[in-house]
């Protein structure tokens, strides 16, 4: 008969505790840079292919991603992704680069058989998380492409101070993504002249 009592106390208590527990919080990365549009743009009707983009596997998960120390990782249950990494990254980088490079057409990865395609970029995400220094880290290894000919391949790092909490560390991606971006877009216009 005592179990029979304890039962509702327990339900009471469970309940209690998912109706007060820390509500879902939902993040996008940017790339925006805030620099003008570049004064060289790229010939009219320049096609950037934008892709592949590949994720470590502890990446390709919603949840963010704190380094704990240098074998120790956590994810973070209640910040997440609003969508897939690589689809965030790469709708990031499709509405910053045309900017940066005076061009109206960024195509994302896989496009159809029939699309021509001036340049492509192709990205290995190699890492992207917090640090249990506070820092956000980025690190990429990307290639570049002229009509389908290798041009350039080259790893980009960035660091940035992130603060405390998943908006703050967020924000400090963001910034390195636009930085990553602003790398990209100068390595085109090298290419174009």
């Amino acid at each position: 008969m005592k179990n029979v009592i304890y039962l509702p106390k327990l339900f009471l208590a469970l309940l209690l505790t998912a109706c007060t527990s820390t509500p879902m919080q939902f993040y996008m990365l940017s790339a925006e840079t805030g620099a003008p549009p570049s004064v060289t743009a790229l010939p009219a009707g320049t096609v950037l292919g934008l892709g592949p983009i590949h994720l470590p596997a502890y990446l390709d998960r919603p949840q963010l991603v704190t380094a704990l120390s240098e074998h120790q990782y956590q994810l973070d249950e209640h910040s997440r992704w609003a969508e897939r990494l690589d689809e965030n990254i790469a709708r990031a980088l499709g509405l910053s680069l045309p900017k940066q490079l005076g061009i109206e057409q960024v195509v994302r990865y896989p496009w159809a058989p029939r699309q021509a395609i001036d340049y492509q970029i192709s990205l290995d995400i190699l890492e992207l998380h917090q640090t249990a220094a506070g820092q956000s880290r980025l690190s990429v290894q990307w290639q570049l492409k002229k009509a389908d000919k290798s041009v350039l391949g080259k790893r980009f790092e960035c660091s940035e101070a992130a603060g405390n909490g998943a908006e703050a560390s967020v924000a400090a991606q963001s910034r390195c993504l636009a930085r990553f971006s602003a790398e990209l877009a100068n390595a085109v216009r090298l290419a174009a002249y």
